[in-house]
């Protein structure tokens, strides 16, 4: 089964126009799993092992990153497996 599971992610230090920015994102990660619950821990790993969200990353944060699953879709089974880009929001009123 292809689920479609969007994710919330806060508290992520990143480096935006060469400042420390602490912001949140919304993304979508579409994954092939026998539950739920392994489709959540599936597109959860594909976050924290993004290279392209760990290479904006301050390397020393004094924050704690949190990951949550916003809500889990089924997916039709055409849809691709994968899925990348962010959408991110500032966090605490910057």
């Amino acid at each position: 089964m292809k689920y479609s599971i969007i994710l919330e992610g806060r508290n992520f230090e990143v480096i935006i126009d060469g400042k420390v920015k602490n912001m949140g994102f919304y993304t979508t990660r579409i994954v092939k799993a026998d539950s739920i619950e392994e489709a959540e821990d599936k597109a959860i790993h594909l976050i924290k092992t993004d290279q392209s969200l760990i290479n904006i990353m301050v390397k020393e944060s004094v924050l704690e990153p949190v990951i949550e699953v916003d809500s889990v879709y089924k997916a039709s089974w055409w849809k691709r497996t994968g899925g990348k880009g962010y959408t991110f929001y500032p966090m605490g009123g910057e």
